[in-house]
């Protein structure tokens, strides 16, 4: 059954309105009908089952027949990553937003090989918004401010999460051997890795680093292992 975003969504929800893009998806890309029954998404931890009611060129009158809340999942797990080329960075975004990242950062590093444009955060973020729709995720993940690696690292722990480095030198320990419980923020490093200098910047702050691999792993491959293995940790 289609999705669709309705951030207004709530447990008070009897009727509910699609305008802008999520009626052209509706109406033009998925051509639903009155009738139809759909998913409604609140991104905020609502999901919901509808019948549309109406349909015309300014909104769709949805009725709504059943509507769940679905509490956080916990602890919580961010990714930060480098900006990647070729739309890797967006398919990083899509998959560990299915994966239940609930933070994401992006960052600048000296190997970046892509550059900020004025729609690189709106592409990151219609790429979560796809992937919640996609997956039945009821958390929309905050995706954060493009910043410089040390910047980042200063808004990670103020954003309650403990940085991890996802090492391309394979250190000894393994991601199962961090303490359960906590909330964890896995940086991800860029196509070239991080550069000596920064990764003597994380080791004077005390950044824990673990291998998520016995390969060295393309950086959107490490981003999606670590949602993938932490996600499965934490339900353990």
């Amino acid at each position: 059954m289609p999705s669709f975003y309705c951030p207004e969504l709530s447990g008070a929800s009897r009727q509910r309105v699609l305008t802008g893009g999520e009626l052209h998806h509706l109406a033009n890309v998925m051509r639903q009908k009155p009738g139809d029954e759909i998913n409604l998404n609140s991104g905020k931890g609502w999901l919901g089952k509808g019948r549309i009611i109406s349909i015309n060129r300014s909104e769709a009158v949805v009725d709504i027949i059943e509507i769940i809340f679905h509490p956080v999942p916990g602890p919580a797990f961010a990714i930060a990553f480098s900006l990647l080329r070729g739309k890797h960075d967006e398919l990083l975004v899509e998959k560990v937003t299915e994966l239940g990242a609930a933070d994401l950062f992006p960052i600048l590093t000296e190997h970046s090989v892509r550059h900020v444009s004025a729609n690189t955060l709106s592409k990151f973020q219609a790429a979560a918004l796809a992937a919640i729709k996609q997956c039945d995720n009821p958390w929309l993940p905050m995706i954060h401010p493009i910043t410089e690696l040390e910047q980042a690292i200063g808004l990670i722990s103020q954003s309650g999460y403990e940085p991890i480095l996802a090492s391309e030198q394979l250190p000894g320990q393994r991601l199962d051997s961090l303490a359960a419980g906590k909330c964890y923020c896995f940086l991800i490093g860029p196509e070239g890795g991080f550069s000596p200098k920064e990764f003597q910047l994380m080791k004077e702050l005390g950044i824990i680093e673990v291998s998520i691999s016995e390969n060295i792993l393309r950086a959107e491959t490490a981003a999606i292992a670590a949602a993938a293995q932490f996600s499965l940790l934490r339900k353990q």
